[in-house]
């Protein structure tokens, strides 16, 4: 009988860690709140992990999706319940999906990865109708709701009510309601909130039409918050993003709406935070057009100029570095060109841009300075005459000429030194009888010495003859392409390689755009020219490719050009492959 009865027991004890292990095992469901909707409703999904939460490896993915995309969420809550004695976990994912379009929709199956493995869920089937179903059905049982509707952990803690929704604004505020075309406006983002905020990003870029735009660092410790009264109430405001806009037409523009996502931070450990999105209210600017005068080529705000040279005086056939320096506050960017510089008497290069700008509050402030190489072909004192710059100043409503001092560069002539005089030495030793080594040796016949007259003269006729054999290689060019014959496979070698020296992005905006122009001009010669009424295909694709060349060679330098120039200069190269 006793040994009956210890069987018994053993047996209702192993039965009872049976249950009790069942019990502690971990167990994954997805349950959505509707399986038939509207293509206007939107769908609940919830998974939920019961049993040891801490047996979660990693936090649980959203299943794959059909005619459903994701639109909130996740959301997370823990539960814990304490109920004879046994401690019981649950923590659910929450997710917000949207129909696609009527017809068949699926949450598939989903994988939660726990330390002993993988659970998996099983797939949902939802039926989408069009239009709208109404109101959603009643909320589902919570997972600890007793057979009374009853969640026993409340008689312990209390209920747990959702986090309130959050006071948060963003607001923009530019520091200028009218303005000038080229004169900056200050537009500052600013978060009024009273809840506290972990993170904010960008929720989608913003489109700035009709403005040129330059973003205003923040300082490196951190916007400082204050408290301020907004709209009857009191929040902490800071400063989120700085933009520094420049209208680029007159009119009435708009400043867009901006929307940003911002990231609540955790406030307990059963609070998971949350993600809202905020947008700003559109602004609008008067923008006034800017006085047209020749010379004037768009420079607003307020500069000094000034030439200088890097050396005083050169020898005949040296060169000088003439500086023209702009420097001030304003839209420095947009100055891009230097006044034209003629100097009878020297030859003047293209000019090589260098800049040193910062984007500030208050605008771009720096220099910009243009140097040309002059090279000087008469002797004497070469005059530069002062250089003229106008530029538009919005304290006083109107244009500022200026001009720079007028400078001297002193050319020293070449003329050839004196042959020096025998050395006193040589005399005495020929005095004295010594034959000299030149004395024994056979004469030679001595090669005849060309002077600078000479010299000149030999290499004008050089320049003749190249310029005559290239104007017959290009006449010949001509003619072929008048006819409608293909260019050399030489040239189109050569052309494509020009081409894809401008694609790679190592030339300036205008030395690229000339490359690609004069490229194209050597390749099709009077096909581009313009002027010539359009004649077929070749010709219309020609011409397209050189107008984007243009644009982009006389624009204002208002940002990067690379990727323009190296979409032009796939396309040239397209066409002088297929047409050339």
């Amino acid at each position: 009988m006793k040994r009956a009865r210890r069987t018994a027991g053993w047996a209702l004890a192993l039965v009872a860690l049976a249950a009790l292990s069942r019990a502690q095992e971990t167990s994954v469901r997805a349950e959505v709140d509707a399986t038939r909707v509207g293509v206007a409703d939107q769908v609940q999904l919830t998974i939920t992990v019961e049993g040891r939460t801490r047996d979660l490896a990693e936090d649980v993915a959203l299943p794959p999706l059909k005619n459903l995309r994701l639109v909130g969420g996740p959301s997370v809550s823990e539960q814990v319940a304490f109920v004879n004695g046994t401690t019981s976990q649950s923590r659910a994912y929450t997710y917000v999906l949207q129909p696609i379009g009527p017809g068949k929709a699926e949450v598939g199956a989903g994988r939660v990865k726990l330390t002993s493995g993988v659970k998996t869920t099983a797939p949902i089937a939802i039926e989408v109708v069009p239009g709208s179903l109404g109101p959603r059905p009643a909320r589902r049982p919570r997972p600890f709701d007793d057979a009374f509707g009853a969640d026993p952990f409340e008689s312990l803690f209390g209920r747990r009510t959702p986090r309130a929704e959050a006071k948060l604004k963003v607001v923009a505020a530019a520091s200028r309601p009218k303005l000038h075309i080229g004169e900056p406006v200050l537009v500052t983002y600013f978060l009024y909130t009273q809840a506290s905020i972990s993170s904010i990003q960008l929720a989608e870029a913003a489109q700035y039409a009709g403005f040129w735009t330059e973003d205003v660092d923040q300082p490196k410790t951190g916007p400082a918050g204050e408290r301020v009264t907004f709209e009857g109430e009191s929040y902490v405001r800071f400063p989120i993003q700085r933009k520094l806009l420049f209208p680029a037409r007159a009119g009435r523009l708009t400043i867009p709406p901006v929307r940003f996502r911002l990231n609540l931070a955790r406030m307990s450990f059963f609070d998971t935070g949350g993600t809202v999105e905020r947008a700003t209210q559109p602004l609008t600017l008067d923008v006034e057009p800017l006085p047209e005068e020749p010379g004037f080529t768009g420079a607003v705000g307020e500069f000094d100029v000034k030439a200088s040279l890097d050396r005083d005086a050169v020898a005949l056939g040296e060169a000088a570095t003439l500086r023209f320096t702009v420097q001030g506050r304003g839209n420095l960017k947009w100055v891009d060109r230097a006044p034209e510089l003629a100097l009878p008497g020297a030859k003047v290069y293209p000019p090589q841009t260098r800049s040193d700008l910062k984007v500030g509050p208050e605008g771009i402030t720096g220099t910009r300075t243009w140097e040309f190489v002059v090279v000087p072909e008469t002797s004497g004192a070469l005059a530069i005459p002062p250089l003229p710059f106008t530029y538009f100043a919005p304290s006083t409503g109107s244009l500022k000429r200026m001009r720079t001092s007028a400078l001297t560069l002193q050319v020293r002539g070449g003329a050839a030194a004196a042959a020096p005089l025998p050395a006193p030495g040589l005399t005495s030793s020929r005095a004295a009888g010594l034959a000299l080594r030149s004395d024994l040796d056979p004469p030679r016949r001595r090669r005849p010495v060309l002077g600078p007259a000479a010299v000149l003269a030999t290499l004008g006729l050089l320049v003749v003859l190249h310029g005559a054999m290239a104007g017959t290689a290009r006449l010949a060019d001509r003619r072929r392409l008048a006819a409608g014959r293909p260019a050399t496979r030489r040239d189109v070698r050569g052309a494509l390689g020009d081409l894809e020296r401008a694609r790679r992005g190592r030339l300036g905006k205008e030395e690229a755009a000339a490359l690609i122009e004069r490229t194209l001009h050597g390749v099709f010669g009077a096909t581009a020219e313009n002027g010539v009424p359009p004649a077929g295909e070749r010709e219309n694709a020609v011409r397209e490719v050189l107008q984007q060349v243009q644009f982009i060679r006389y624009a204002p330098q208002l940002g990067d050009y690379s990727e323009a120039i190296r979409d032009v200069a796939v396309r040239a190269a397209e066409v002088v492959r297929k047409w050339a």
